[in-house]
């Protein structure tokens, strides 16, 4: 027979609130940073199975692990009154980023993605208390064309293409605002961004985009709801990206007078251009400088893309997508590869169409496709890595499984490709062999680490065979220490000489010079990614 208490046990103070709901929260008021450019915190809050909060910290939106570090911590050590200190049990998280950086700094407690009824409660009470319900959300929110990194000059170049852009008319020639395309700009940071139309209907013209096809649909989803009087909506709607139209006379004074001051260039019509950042509470964040590059060079790829395709339309109606389209744009004094192509909202645009628009664009780890391999070798490089993986298991790491992955699609790429010749287990052990011996692999100060005789040894081979092997392997794909297609990210974060570039005759190292350097540089292949950017999150550039 049950306890007369039917209280489920580890809930409420009284038991130390061991069940505990983790989210992020973005304010919706901007703060200046430490360089001057205006961001909207971030804010980790730790909530207990009572609905107390047990810890609330604040911090910069592009560093969420330092964030959620110090709230754990005070959620464990120093809880705010009346909450006493103590470990969870089980903790809840609200998003799937969480659950993978939660875990890791709550080793032993089971950590699940899940409702946070309590914590979204405190999250509403906190956006309202800094901005309230009714502060503006669009257009009118708008006072000024500029932040602290964004001039007349970059604006006015935004202008010019925007005008460009009304001038064709591209409403005129999307059948719908859900006839989508995608576009990428790796040096940018573009990744897959897709995009509709909108003005069909004679409403607002311009351009939104979004990071995902997926994006793009629970924004129709929860436009839809929000319509239907759906009070919750709102929190539904992912970040995006505006390029918009308005009339003269729906334009907010203080833009007005800054167009006007400087003299930037409007097309004929209701073609006054304005940038909006969008958050998932639909409030605006100020754009910086590269958000205005970004929404720059992709209204010219679509001016491009407009004056090429003439049966624009059509495109959405073949069964395989057709070829996306390569441009190379020049946006403030950088000339930068930009694919641009059709896509569904379904996201089915087929492997073969997805392999061909990714090649040679580089990436960084974290956002690699799967590499292109002939259809010819599939089988081939699939036997292979099926040898490899075990070892990958048991003496290296992630990292290390993506780069060997890499150099096989990239053998098996060469005409002709030198794996239809010789046995799998020498190639094994050579193309191991080879990109750790770039990495430092048999350094036993390095972390992971392992003798060359456990390569040669795993695979079956003989010392002189894995070594002859790796030798080719490394003649044909440029492989050598610090090489920046085939460097560990751990190695090229903290070595300086992937980084090392003549600049005016003097040596410097690129990651302290302006980030057009930084972008031109990475076009150039000369560098491994684009520094500045490989912290910005979604959304924030």
């Amino acid at each position: 027979m049950g306890s007369p208490d039917q209280r489920p046990r580890g809930f409420g103070i009284a038991t130390h609130a061991t069940v505990w709901e983790i989210g992020l929260v973005t304010l919706p008021a901007t703060v200046p940073g430490e360089d001057g450019v205006r961001y909207r915190p971030l804010v980790v809050l730790v909530v207990d199975a009572s609905g107390a909060v047990r810890a609330m910290v604040p911090g910069h939106p592009q560093r969420p692990l330092e964030v959620l570090q110090q709230a754990i911590t005070q959620a464990r050590h120093e809880p705010q009154p009346p909450c006493r200190p103590g470990e969870p049990k089980r903790v809840v998280v609200d998003s799937s980023r969480l659950l993978k950086l939660v875990p890791g700094l709550l080793p032993g407690v089971l950590v699940a993605q899940g409702k946070t009824p309590r914590l979204a409660a405190v999250a509403e009470s906190l956006r309202e208390h800094v901005a309230p319900a009714d502060a503006p959300r669009g257009l009118e929110a708008l006072t000024t064309y500029f932040t602290q990194d964004v001039t007349p000059e970059v604006v006015q170049g935004f202008f010019e293409v925007a005008a460009a852009l009304y001038d064709r008319r591209p409403w005129r020639r999307f059948p719908t605002d859900g006839h989508l395309f995608q576009v990428t700009c790796i040096p940018l940071g573009i990744r897959g961004w897709s995009g509709c139309i909108i003005g069909q209907q004679g409403e607002s013209h311009g351009v939104i985009l979004f990071d995902s096809v997926e994006d793009y649909g629970r924004y129709v989803q929860a436009a839809e709801r929000l319509d239907a009087g759906d009070g919750q909506a709102m929190a539904l709607f992912p970040a995006y990206r505006v390029i918009n139209f308005e009339a003269q006379s729906a334009m907010p004074r203080g833009l007005l007078r800054e167009i006007r001051q400087h003299g930037w260039p409007v097309a004929d019509g209701d073609a006054f251009p304005t940038v909006m950042l969008v958050e998932p509470d639909r409030m605006l964040m100020p754009p910086r400088r590269m958000d205005v590059w970004r929404l720059e060079l992709i209204a010219l790829a679509l001016c491009e893309w407009l004056d090429t395709e003439p049966q624009l339309a059509g495109l959405w109606q073949q069964a395989i997508p057709p070829r996306r389209r390569r441009f190379r744009l020049k946006v403030a004094g950088m000339t930068l590869p930009v694919l641009i192509g059709v896509t569904h909202p379904s996201g089915e645009t087929g492997d073969a169409y997805q392999s061909q628009n990714n090649a040679g664009m580089s990436q960084t780890s974290a956002d690699k496709p799967a590499p292109k391999v002939p259809a010819a070798l599939r089988q081939r490089v699939d036997a292979l890595m099926a040898r490899i993986d075990p070892f990958c298991t048991s003496h290296l790491n992630h990292d290390y499984r993506e780069l060997i992955h890499a150099a096989l699609a990239a053998l098996a790429r060469k005409r002709p490709s030198p794996l239809l010749t010789g046995r799998e287990p020498s190639w094994c052990a050579g193309v191991v062999h080879a990109i750790g011996s770039a990495n430092f692999l048999f350094d036993p100060s390095q972390t992971p680490h392992c003798t060359p005789k456990t390569i040669w040894d795993a695979f079956g081979v003989s010392a002189s065979t894995a070594q002859s092997h790796s030798k080719k392997v490394r003649d044909l794909l440029g492989i050598h220490p610090f090489a920046p297609n085939w460097c560990l990210p751990s190695l090229l974060e903290h070595a300086s000489i992937p980084w090392m570039l003549e600049v005016d005759g003097f040596i410097q190292d690129v990651r302290t010079l302006p980030l057009e350097i930084q972008v031109e540089a990475f076009a150039k292949g000369l560098i491994p990614y684009v520094p500045a950017l490989r912290d910005q999150s979604p959304g924030q550039g």
